[in-house]
């Protein structure tokens, strides 16, 4: 399925629900650590989970939770994983980062940093048509807990902020993320994902950000990363995240709303403007200040909810009308300028590669 990311909190900084988080209390329960001093060295109050789970930590907190954890309890996973990972394995990935030039090799040599460390391919970097996807395959990853957990599945979702981010602090601009998949389902409890700004596709068989292929050429400054920069990469992302929050919400916010009204079928930029209350240039100029135009915003997001039908098995004449396209034709000539190839073709070449590991 695929479903528009909701919206931020109202405060705008990214969350996470505390009985989302609440979990770690067990984890940390379990490797003999105590909260209190967990929270304490983190900087945060020690009542932070007493709340009801409905209720909010910044999505920053969580991720210093985690560092706090990686550094008091000697394993960079949180105890996630049956395989721990020593502290420093933060210092072996931020060092290989560090000369990179582009975010083609970032992305290359981040997945490939993992994998040796895991000992196993879990981490990809896969390329089709116009987008290049940051990719996690968790299917054999030997976890402490059940792989559907939802603490499992949360803490994956909070990895590819983590990807998010790390890629965000590199570039220092507008990163064009066009969708976002996750394994867990669809529905509330998504505000941990909600300030990225993209469509959310959830009942996905793997997890991924799925950015425009522009992305690969993008110059990186290694030097000026704070997160690279940082003691540990959890604490770095947590400092970013601390940094970009209103600027992402308010990023979150205009994308968001335009994309709600093209998903409801107003695909002329006059209809959405009018819908949202501005004029053509306000909208326009609140667009540009995401990095983005009326025409990406509305090709990214029917090309998502495109390929999302194809994979689920729509006819593609269905596809066209849903979508607000004349007919077939004209809905498979926009496709192919999207991706490089015919939605059949794509519709063949994307079960092949669920059939062949």
């Amino acid at each position: 399925m695929i479903a528009l990311a909701p919206m931020l909190a109202d405060r705008g900084a990214p969350v996470l629900t505390v009985g989302a988080a609440r979990p770690l209390l067990a984890v940390m329960g379990a490797s003999e650590l105590t909260p209190a001093q967990v929270f304490r060295r983190a900087g945060l109050a020690p009542d932070l989970f007493d709340g009801d789970d409905d209720g909010t930590i910044r999505l920053s907190d969580y991720f210093r939770i985690c560092e706090q954890m990686a550094l008091q309890g000697g394993d960079e996973s949180c105890h996630v994983s049956l395989r721990p990972l020593m502290v420093g394995t933060s210092e072996l990935v931020q060092a290989r980062l560090r000369g990179c030039t582009t975010m083609a090799e970032v992305m290359e040599v981040l997945a490939n940093s993992y994998n040796i460390i895991h000992g196993h391919r879990y981490n990809q970097v896969q390329r089709r048509g116009q987008l290049v996807s940051y990719v996690i395959d968790d299917a054999n990853f030997p976890y402490a807990f059940d792989p559907d957990d939802a603490f499992v599945i949360v803490s994956l979702e909070c990895l590819l902020v983590y990807v998010h981010v790390l890629l965000l602090s590199l570039a220092l601009a507008p990163l064009p993320l066009r969708a976002v998949r996750t394994r867990g389902p669809a529905g509330a409890g998504r505000g941990h994902l909600a300030f990225l700004g993209a469509p959310l596709r959830s009942a996905a068989p793997i997890f991924g950000l799925d950015y425009d292929i522009a992305l690969e050429g993008m110059a990186v400054t290694p030097a000026a990363s704070p997160v690279l920069s940082a003691r540990t990469i959890y604490g770095g992302v947590a400092d970013m995240l601390d940094r970009i929050g209103p600027v992402a919400a308010a990023v979150a916010d205009i994308v968001g709303r335009v994309e709600r009204e093209i998903a409801g079928g107003r695909h002329d930029q006059a209809e959405v403007a009018t819908a949202l209350g501005m004029s053509i240039a306000s909208l326009r100029r609140r667009l540009g200040e995401a990095g983005l135009s009326f025409r990406e915003t509305r090709a990214a997001l029917l090309n998502s909810m495109a390929r999302a039908a194809l994979d689920e098995g729509a006819a593609i004449v269905d596809i066209a009308e849903n979508l607000g396209f004349s007919d077939g034709r004209s809905f498979a000539r926009a496709f192919r300028q999207w991706n490089g190839l015919a939605p059949g073709d794509y519709r063949r070449q994307h079960c092949l590669s669920e059939i062949v590991p």
